[in-house]
């Protein structure tokens, strides 16, 4: 567990930025159900977790509308922009230590506003038996 700790933290710090988006626009990111997922992210602690199923903007809208969890690990300097009404906001950072907020009997859907950050907290979240979908980008939730 504490393993578990330490290499979440390192993700963390990395996907921080890339969660943040930086000075990329999120057209410049991988659609969800692309190639890009956690197993193939460039981030510490990841490659070792399988990725967790991805999905389109349209099949996360329809996972909400059917009562899914909508979770934005944006950072919170970032958060008022990745804002999807209905949302729950847990920074990526905090998301270890926040995990029992989240409920075991219903699907979460994660993204955040850059799209890197929600593959890494897709796989940590699987990983601690949640049913999750990454959604990737706040931009797609709009496609």
């Amino acid at each position: 567990m504490r393993t578990f700790g330490v290499s979440l933290v390192v993700a963390a710090g990395l996907a921080l930025a890339a969660c943040g988006g930086g000075g990329e626009s999120a057209e410049q990111e991988p659609a969800a159900g692309s190639e890009g997922t956690a197993g193939s992210e460039d981030t510490a602690g990841s490659q070792a977790l399988p990725p967790a199923p991805t999905v389109t903007g349209a099949e996360a809208r329809q996972l909400v509308a059917d009562g899914a969890l909508l979770l934005d690990v944006t950072p919170n300097e970032r958060a008022d922009q990745s804002l999807i009404e209905g949302r729950t906001h847990i920074p990526l950072p905090e998301l270890a230590s926040r995990m029992s907020e989240l409920p075991r009997d219903r699907v979460i859907v994660v993204y955040c506003f850059g799209g890197r950050g929600s593959p890494v907290a897709g796989a940590r979240l699987q990983a601690e038996g949640f049913d999750v979908r990454v959604m990737g980008a706040r931009a797609h939730w709009d496609e």
